[in-house]
């Protein structure tokens, strides 16, 4: 009788190694649900921007100190918020990527 696929043992290392693939998707799935409800912070400007985003990038809020608004230079304001938004979401990719690295995947992330 032939070995199924080729795999030594035949079909009981196919259903343990089906398993433990399983087993590896469901932890990834929940590390990636709690990595996604986790909050970063970021500013830009010595704080006078201040950007909130989860892990999954979804931007929570963003405050901006009075001080900064100054109609004559909507410019700069508009690069802070760029600023911060921006290093939000780097911050959010670093923090999911190095979370999911532990599943040491090749290609995943």
């Amino acid at each position: 009788m032939a070995k199924f696929g080729g795999f030594p043992g035949g079909m009981g290392n196919m259903q343990n190694l089906l398993k433990q693939a399983q087993k590896m998707q469901k932890e990834m799935t929940e590390k990636q649900e709690e990595v996604a409800k986790k909050e970063i912070e970021t500013s830009a400007g010595g704080g006078a921007v201040v950007v909130k985003a989860t892990g999954d990038k979804v931007i929570k809020s963003i405050t901006i100190k009075k001080e900064v608004v100054d109609p004559d230079d909507v410019e700069m304001l508009q690069d802070l918020v760029l600023t911060a938004v921006n290093e939000a979401l780097s911050k959010a990719d670093s923090m999911m990527q190095s979370e999911m690295g532990s599943f040491n995947i090749p290609g995943l992330f």
